[in-house]
């Protein structure tokens, strides 16, 4: 019996999509057997199609594409003050020794706040990123802006993936913040 129900509960929101296909299958036979003129027929199986599909994907479809304004319009690594840093920041390979330890080595003078808001409700997108400032000036360094769609209604609740489709593609090292902020002494050109 619990076997059952573990499976009931399990496939619930699939059981929904089954039963919404049968009742657009249903409407598509009934509807065109009452219409006379054939556009007609064929018009009611398409507009029932179109509502169906709407329904099903129409929220994935919708904040993919507010997801892709957002990518174009706001979302980005912004650079508003570069600082240089001596050598004992940086290993023999020219890597930052402060990858890791941010705090330790620039946490007295510098900060990296983390910020993270439901953007849309209606889309499922949250914007998310990282703010470094100058904590004697108050100044901002830099922000990485970034957004996160969650998918609609049948990604979020019917697959396993729980990550978000974001703008900011983190393995191009052009797009790390840090990076673009703190430079060696002498290499303004980065």
């Amino acid at each position: 019996m619990d076997a059952l129900l573990g499976f009931a509960v399990l496939t619930g929101p699939l059981w929904l999509i089954v039963l919404a296909l049968l009742l657009g299958i249903g409407i598509s036979v009934a509807l065109p057997k009452r219409l006379k003129q054939k556009s007609a027929k064929f018009m009611s199986v398409i507009g029932v199609f179109l509502i169906l599909f709407l329904l099903l994907f129409g929220d994935e479809i919708a904040g993919r594409i507010y997801l892709s304004h957002l990518c174009a319009t706001q979302a980005g690594v912004k650079v508003y003050q570069t600082v240089e840093l001596p050598k004992e920041y940086w290993d023999e390979e020219g890597i930052a020794k402060f990858y890791r330890n941010f705090n330790s080595l620039l946490g007295k003078s510098y900060s990296r706040k983390y910020k993270s808001e439901i953007y849309s409700s209606i889309f499922h997108i949250d914007k998310v990123g990282f703010v470094y400032s100058n904590k004697n000036s108050d100044q901002v360094l830099g922000e990485e802006i970034d957004f996160g769609h969650w998918g609609g209604w049948i990604r979020r609740n019917l697959t396993t993936d729980r990550s978000a489709k974001s703008c900011i593609d983190y393995s191009d090292p052009s797009n790390r913040l840090v990076d673009r902020i703190f430079i060696p002494e002498h290499s303004k050109s980065k």
